[in-house]
This record gives C-alpha cells, sequence and structure tokens, in this order.
C-alpha cells in the first residue's frame, strides 16, 4: 500500500494538492482580539509551507468566551478587519486553503487582563 499524503484530494468543489494540513496552534498574541503582524508573518511562513491547508489558531466568538485576553476574536468589525489583513496576505502568496478554528472557553474563559 502506498502512502496518499502528498495525492491530491477533492473537498467540495476545491482540488488539493496533497492532504497535508497545518493544525492551528494558540500564538497568543493579539491585542483586544485582533490579529497582528504577528499573525500576518507566522501565517505567512506556514502558508508556503507546502501543506494544502492551514487552520488558523482558536478564534473567539465572544470577547468574554477567549481562552487568554490574548486570543483572536470575530466578534467585532474591528476584529475582521485585522483577520482580513492576514488572510488577504496569505492568499496573496499561496493558494493554501484556509480555516479558522471557532472557539468558546465557556465558564473557563480568561478574557480579563
Amino acid at each position: 500500500m502506498t502512502s496518499q499524503l502528498f495525492t491530491p484530494v477533492q473537498i467540495g468543489k476545491r482540488t488539493l494538492a496533497n492532504r497535508v494540513t497545518v493544525a492551528p496552534m494558540c500564538q497568543y498574541s493579539a491585542v483586544d482580539g485582533a490579529m497582528g503582524n504577528w499573525h500576518l508573518m507566522h501565517l505567512g511562513s506556514l502558508a508556503i509551507s507546502g501543506a494544502s491547508m492551514l487552520v488558523m489558531e482558536a478564534t473567539g466568538v465572544t470577547p468574554e468566551g477567549r481562552i487568554t485576553p490574548y486570543c483572536p476574536g470575530l466578534y467585532s468589525d474591528a476584529n475582521e478587519a485585522a483577520m482580513r489583513r492576514v488572510v488577504d496576505f496569505v492568499r496573496s502568496i499561496s493558494p493554501v486553503m484556509l480555516g479558522v478554528q471557532l472557539a468558546h472557553a465557556g465558564r473557563k474563559g480568561s478574557s480579563q487582563r
């Protein structure tokens, strides 16, 4: 049996060049839920790794549901604009498929500094 890892796979209407996915890794580097230059460089470097899919780190759906005060969020227009900047950059340098790990820490959330 040969490995399927580096063979194309179809997901919906998209065909990915291989089956390698970069799993989400929390960076705890967002400011007020907004992704910044750290995310731009971190995700940009992963996007050119050769993997076909890249999943962005745990992203809070509410400010109080973040794991830490430094987790990114998608609960405001400012958060969305900051993530858009990162997504646009990644898409400008790589055909990698992007995903996001939506998260809510529940009552264990630690969003206060």
